[in-house]
């Protein structure tokens, strides 16, 4: 756990790509750490970017849609994107910011 909020607090303060220039907040990962599912998006869209969680706009409402129809809950399972900042005009991220959020 010590470890996960030491990323946390980098992720907090990363720039190390230039998405972090326009993003309001980033959007880090959440749910159990113990979870044997992981869902991982691509990156946070308009939503997510002004309140700082995963999947909590119109793609959250499905994913807890679906996780209802399953049987499960959000503190079950471990929810994150691939980059954890809103890229301009929510296009997909480019490789070279995927490896900067993979390092």
């Amino acid at each position: 756990m010590e470890d996960l909020e030491e990323l946390r607090r980098e992720v907090l303060n990363c720039k190390k790509c230039s998405l972090y220039k326009e993003r309001t907040n980033p959007v880090f990962g959440e749910g159990s750490t113990r979870a044997r599912i992981m869902f991982i998006g691509e990156a946070p869209g308009f939503t997510e970017d002004q309140i700082g969680h995963p999947f909590c706009g119109a793609a959250g409402k499905v994913l807890d849609e679906l996780l209802e129809y399953i049987g499960l809950e959000r503190k079950e399972i471990y929810i994150t994107n691939v980059v954890k900042c809103r890229p301009p005009q929510n296009r997909a991220p480019k490789s070279d910011e995927i490896e900067s959020c993979s390092l």
